[in-house]
């Protein structure tokens, strides 16, 4: 059928049972009495006319001051056709409460623990709506529900717009660089990278500082490694002398000085290496 052959219908078939009809993008919801609600789902499935033998899917819907809904997503196979059954919960934001669609849609019982969970309706004849499935039993709230905190926004302000039409924090309280009500200029962008860069510069002189204050007292370093670092002796171990020059004032030194004597020859020996053996390996 039709959405238009659809609504008609089930408004003969269900009569005051059905408060409201809609159609919108080719998908008909009907909206029914709460009480009507599993008769409805029954029909939907057992008339062969309709025969919405597949349960899609079901879900909470958060109607601010109305309270809260349920909507129900049918399809039939054989006829190809959807349904959405939508009905208002009665009990308001307090204690809304419909009957359970799980003895009609054996599927229906997954997804009323999720609704229960996210958004706190109970479904009367529910097999069992606890333990909750996607929260941990002593979770306090419903997530879902519109009044519902985010942990985010009350440990930290929100930097800019919350919400369409709410601004963030005042120009004069806004941070160079950040969002405010107001465009940022060009001179406010470059005032804020470069005090980005001055507080960079900072932090890293304080971790040298610290890392600098870490460093073994000599008493405690056995090899006067906290001695040594930065001297002459620990340039050359890092740059590597030749032929064994690893310290300042070693025998092959210049006089007065820490630079190694120039010997070409004995570099050119070194550089040789040692006689090929009999079996062409070096044992």
């Amino acid at each position: 059928m039709q959405p238009t052959d659809l609504a008609n219908y089930l408004n003969e078939k269900l009569g005051a049972q059905v408060t409201d009809t809609k159609i919108s993008y080719d998908q008909l919801t009907v909206t029914v009495e709460p009480d009507a609600l599993p008769g409805a789902a029954r029909l939907c499935k057992d008339d062969p006319e309709l025969a919405f033998d597949f349960f899609d899917f079901m879900a909470g819907v958060d109607e601010r001051e109305a309270g809260f809904s349920v909507v129900t997503h049918l399809y039939s196979v054989a006829h190809r056709h959807h349904l959405t059954l939508r009905a208002l919960a009665p009990g308001g934001r307090q204690s809304p409460r419909l009957p359970t669609l799980t003895g009609v849609y054996r599927g229906a019982n997954w997804h009323e623990r999720e609704a229960y969970d996210m958004f706190g309706i109970e479904f009367d004849g529910h097999p069992g709506l606890l333990p909750r499935i996607l929260t941990v039993e002593n979770f306090e709230g419903f997530p879902l529900r519109k009044e519902f905190l985010l942990t985010s926004r009350e440990a930290k302000p929100w930097p800019g717009a919350k919400e369409p039409g709410e601004g963030g924090k005042a120009p004069s309280e806004a941070e160079p660089g950040t969002a405010g009500d107001l465009p940022i200029s060009t001179e406010d962008r470059a005032a804020a990278a470069k005090a980005k860069a001055e507080r960079a510069k900072e932090k890293a002189a304080a971790m040298r500082t610290q890392k600098a204050e870490q460093r073994p007292l000599p008493e405690d370093d056995p090899h006067g490694a906290a001695e040594l670092a930065g001297t002459a002796i620990a340039k050359d171990a890092a740059a590597g002398a030749v032929q064994g020059d690893v310290a300042a004032g070693a025998p092959g030194d210049l006089p007065g000085s820490d630079e190694p004597v120039d010997d070409p020859a004995a570099e050119a020996a070194a550089a040789e290496g040692a006689p090929p053996t009999e079996e062409g390996t070096d044992r």
